[in-house]
């Protein structure tokens, strides 16, 4: 299926790519060279209800993930990220993504805190890790490693070299957020393989997708005041330009137009 471009603001329109997935806030493209795609960033939050954010909204989404994925990469985890090409699209690897995927809680919020009967904001003693199961209408159902091992999505040596990238990269965002006076409260990671054309070398699993401000919960350190996109409760975009501050990337805002960046 061909995308009609002239809906996406930032996608160029003297040339046709081919689509290969429109998923609620990211549409990916046929790369530039073999083995490479084109991420390119929406502002909405939800495709089935259409729920807008700000028209800044992807651009801030595609600098944030570049920055993060970017320092992950300076620390030895490998990601799918090889350069931002402009304010809405990065330039990544193919991999195969993997049919789950993973959210890190290290405070108790909203689902985790109603289910579990806890404070809201409570800091938790150990991260904890769960899987789910990845569906097109942004769902979020719990699975077991269980059901990985037995559907053949994933071998138990797999898995385990997964969990331990997950608390590495955890304690890495932990302090890089920290240090800014921000708690990341939760998030999710996506992983994907690479197959090498050797057979006798290892496949590799690599961190994909993008870090968002609409798949992640953040709060002020001092005050425990939400400053991320407020997923199910519309966008708190004077949040997400806050996170965006503290990180040194309101420049970056603006140099958008004046339409998307206010």
């Amino acid at each position: 299926m061909v995308q009609d471009i002239q809906k996406f603001p930032g996608i160029r329109q003297q040339t046709r790519r081919k689509e290969l997935f429109n998923g609620r806030t990211k549409i990916l493209f046929d790369g530039p060279e073999p083995g490479t795609l084109v991420l390119y960033f929406k502002d909405s939050l939800d495709q089935k209800e259409d729920k807008q954010a700000s028209s800044a909204h992807g651009a801030l989404n595609n600098r944030f993930s570049e920055l993060l994925m970017q320092r992950l990469n300076q620390i030895g985890v490998e990601t799918h990220l090889i350069k931002r090409l402009n304010m809405r699209e990065q330039l990544v690897r193919m991999a195969d993504p993997m049919p789950f995927r993973f959210r890190v809680h290290n405070i108790a919020i909203d689902s985790l805190a109603e289910t579990f009967n806890l404070e809201q904001g409570m800091v938790i003693s150990e991260a904890i890790i769960e899987l789910y199961l990845k569906n097109e209408k942004g769902e979020e159902k719990v699975i077991a490693p269980q059901h990985l091992y037995a559907l053949g999505w994933a071998q138990e040596e797999e898995l385990e070299v997964l969990f331990a990238a997950i608390r590495r990269i955890n304690d890495f965002l932990l302090g890089q957020f920290l240090a800014l006076n921000l708690r990341l409260a939760n998030y999710c990671l996506e992983f994907g393989r690479i197959f090498s054309a050797d057979i006798f070398e290892a496949t590799k699993l690599i961190l994909i997708d993008a870090f968002g401000l609409d798949s992640s919960s953040i709060l002020d350190a001092a005050s425990g005041e939400r400053l991320d996109s407020g997923i199910g409760t519309g966008t708190n975009w004077t949040g997400c330009k806050e996170v965006a501050r503290r990180f040194g990337l309101l420049e970056y805002l603006n140099e958008l137009p004046s339409q998307e960046a206010a």
